[in-house]
């Protein structure tokens, strides 16, 4: 006769949270103080006391960020002694995990050779660590003595031919305007599913006045057109309407690419954080197999990243889409490749967005009776 065995065991299914790297951004740059080492930095943050009394660009563009960026703000900033050497604290935080959605370099860059080893360290970062990260480069800042005509034709000269979907150079038309826009990519009332330009969002904080060139011809919209033809992000302006606002978020995406606006960068590569991680998890689990049954269920499973995305929330009578549309059947696809490598295809669908709105007016001016 057997005896009596009582054996309890538990299942990790995977439907724990994420951790989240949205909307944390390493900044990388010359500093006064604290070279080669790790700063967590949030709104209450004393940035002389980390960063140096004396001015820096590192410290201007975290100034200008946390201006533009919400209450719950945080950042990571490593301090370099040497302007343009970011290769090794870079390198240092992808091997000590540090979390981040960006890369954002305050040191200005000159050559293209530059904004190559930039985007080779995303594709490393991607393919050594399987980390999907979106890079800031920024230009020299245009000062007084030098011609708006000068400053667009040097920075279409710097961005010509470069095919980067991950990288993202912004010409600094004022010091700061880099830290301005990337505050305003993070600020919490803003999806990452949203563009900058979006008015709702308010206009950027700390600038009431467009800087001049050295004939003292103030930025207009024809410099920030010429700007943003050659995938630049500028300030704008809305005639007869208060404030100063934000272009498109341009990426160095080759033309008719997906991934030319910030948003659908910033949208797939959250998606394929989670999947990624989903994926860990039914690494040699025979649950997954080629059985109706199974694929069915994992359909399902890999689906929940588009799930969480989808959700809208509700301010009074006012609906916010979420990230993206809710799933349909077929947007998610798992293909046997053969018995040991599998193939699971994820569509994302994101929400219309209105960048340009052309209204007409009409009279009806009809003989009513």
């Amino acid at each position: 006769m057997a005896l009596g065995s009582v054996s309890v065991s538990s299942q990790d299914n995977g439907n724990g949270d994420f951790t989240s790297a949205e909307n944390q951004f390493l900044f990388i740059g010359l500093a006064g103080k604290n070279a080669g080492t790790v700063q967590y930095i949030d709104q209450t943050t004393d940035l002389d006391e980390v960063l140096g009394v004396n001015a820096s660009k590192l410290k201007t563009t975290i100034q200008k960020a946390r201006q533009n960026a919400g209450t719950n703000w945080t950042a990571i900033a490593m301090p370099v002694g040497t302007a343009g050497e970011w290769q090794t604290s870079f390198d240092s935080a992808m091997a000590n995990n540090l979390v981040c959605e960006a890369v954002v370099v305050t040191d200005p860059v000159t050559t293209q050779e530059e904004l190559d080893a930039m985007n080779v360290a995303v594709v490393n970062a991607e393919n050594q660590y399987g980390r999907y990260l979106h890079w800031f480069a920024v230009t020299s800042v245009m000062d007084a003595s030098t011609t708006w005509a000068d400053f667009i034709a040097s920075f279409d000269e710097l961005q010509d031919g470069v095919a980067a979907p991950s990288l993202s150079l912004i010409p600094e038309v004022f010091s700061g305007w880099l830290g301005t826009y990337c505050g305003r990519l993070c600020h919490e009332d803003q999806s990452i599913a949203d563009s900058p330009m979006r008015v709702v969002s308010g206009a950027i904080v700390g600038l009431s006045t467009l800087p001049v060139d050295k004939d003292g011809i103030t930025f207009n919209m024809s410099h920030a057109k010429a700007l943003n033809d050659a995938r630049g992000t500028v300030p704008q302006v809305y005639a007869d309407y208060d404030g100063i606002y934000c272009s498109d978020g341009m990426t160095l995406a080759p033309e008719a690419s997906d991934f030319a606006v910030i948003e659908n960068c910033r949208v797939v590569n959250v998606c394929k954080r989670e999947v990624r991680i989903l994926g860990i998890k039914k690494i040699a689990d025979r649950g997954l197999n080629n059985t109706p049954t199974s694929v069915a269920a994992h359909e399902a499973y890999f689906m929940r990243p588009l799930i969480n995305r989808s959700k809208s929330s509700f301010v009074g009578k006012n609906t916010v889409p979420g990230d993206v549309k809710p799933p349909q059947d077929g947007d998610v696809a798992i293909t046997w490749k053969s018995r040991t490598n599998v193939e699971v295809g994820l569509l994302i669908r994101p929400y219309n967005s209105p960048k340009a709105i052309a209204a007409t007016v009409a009279l009806e001016l009809s003989n009513e009776v």
